[in-house]
C-alpha cells in the first residue's frame, strides 16, 4: 500500500501488428492498478497503429496517446510528450517488443525507497530472446557484455554509464528537472545517463531483466547499429563541448561506455 505510482511510457510507431504481445506483456506486470498507468505514444498520423488500439477494450489504467505533429519526428520527442502527461513518482520506459519481468517495478520502486535521495535512474539488464542464425548470437553476446560485465564494472567503479534504449526507471521529478530527453539525439538514452550524472544525480542497476527480440537479419542490424553509432558520435560530441566541461568522472564513463563503441565501429 506504500508503493509509488508507476507510469509506464511505450513509444510506438507503425507497429500495429505486434500490439497484442505489447498489451500481454503490460498487462503481466506485477503492480497494483490503482498504483499504475500505461501510456502508448503513438505520432498521430500512424494511423494504422492508432486504429489497431482503438479496436482494443483497453483497462482504466492504459490509454492510447497521440503525439501530434512536429520536429523532429524522433522517439525521444514521443516521450517528451508522453512526460508532459504522466502522473506517476516513477516513470519508466519500454519499446514495443519488451517483455519485462512482471516483478520489475516492484524491484525498481523499493530500490529508490531505500537509496539516495539523488538516485535518479536504475536501468534494468536487456536479455535477447533466443535466436536462430549468426546476428541474434552476436547480438546475445554483445548484450551479455555490455549488461553484465561493462555496466555492472562501471557502476561498481562510481561511473556514468550509458543507459540502454529501453527499462529506463526514472524519479519523474529529477526527469522534469533536467528538461527530459534531448529530441535531436538519436541515442537519447545514452545522452541522458551522462546529463545525469553532470548534473549530479546518480544511476544505478536493478536485476530484474526484459526481454526483447534480437534482430535476425542483417537488414535489420545495419540500420539499427548505425543509429547507435551515429548517436554515440552525437553523444560525444556534445558532452565535450568546451562551454560544457566535463567533470574528469564523466570523462571516464563517456570514454569506456560510448568512445569505445565508437573506436570500436
Amino acid at each position: 500500500e506504500n508503493l509509488a505510482s508507476y507510469s509506464v511510457i511505450v513509444a510506438l510507431y507503425k507497429e500495429a501488428n505486434i500490439i497484442p504481445q505489447l498489451l500481454g506483456a503490460m498487462q503481466a506486470l506485477d503492480y497494483p492498478h490503482d498504483r499504475i498507468e500505461i501510456l502508448f505514444a503513438l505520432e498521430a498520423d500512424d494511423e494504422d497503429t492508432l486504429a489497431a488500439f482503438n479496436a482494443q477494450n483497453l483497462p482504466d489504467y492504459m490509454r492510447a496517446i497521440a503525439v501530434p505533429p512536429g520536429f523532429p519526428r524522433t522517439k525521444p520527442r514521443a516521450l517528451n510528450h508522453a512526460l508532459e502527461q504522466a502522473g506517476g513518482d516513477l516513470i519508466v520506459i519500454y519499446d514495443a517488443e519488451d517483455q519485462p519481468e512482471p516483478g520489475q517495478l516492484r524491484e525498481a520502486a523499493k530500490a529508490f525507497e531505500k537509496g539516495d535521495p539523488m538516485l535518479a535512474c536504475l536501468q534494468a539488464p536487456l536479455r535477447p530472446l533466443s535466436g536462430i542464425g549468426f546476428i541474434p548470437r552476436q547480438f546475445a553476446a554483445e548484450y551479455a557484455v555490455q549488461f553484465d560485465v561493462l555496466l555492472p564494472a562501471l557502476n561498481a567503479l562510481r561511473l556514468p554509464f550509458p543507459l540502454g534504449g529501453t527499462s529506463n526507471h526514472f524519479k519523474s521529478d529529477i526527469l522534469r528537472t533536467v528538461g527530459g530527453w534531448d529530441a535531436f539525439n538519436v541515442t537519447e538514452d545514452a545522452d541522458l545517463g551522462l546529463r545525469l550524472v553532470q548534473l549530479g544525480y546518480k544511476t544505478g542497476l536493478i536485476a530484474s531483466p526484459t526481454l526483447e527480440t534480437p534482430p535476425a537479419l542483417s537488414q535489420a542490424w545495419i540500420p539499427q547499429r548505425t543509429r547507435w553509432i551515429k548517436g554515440y558520435m552525437q553523444t560525444l560530441l556534445v558532452h565535450t563541448r568546451l562551454n560544457t566541461p566535463l567533470k574528469p568522472r564523466a570523462w571516464l564513463g563517456l570514454f569506456l561506455g560510448v568512445g569505445l563503441s565508437v573506436a570500436a565501429a
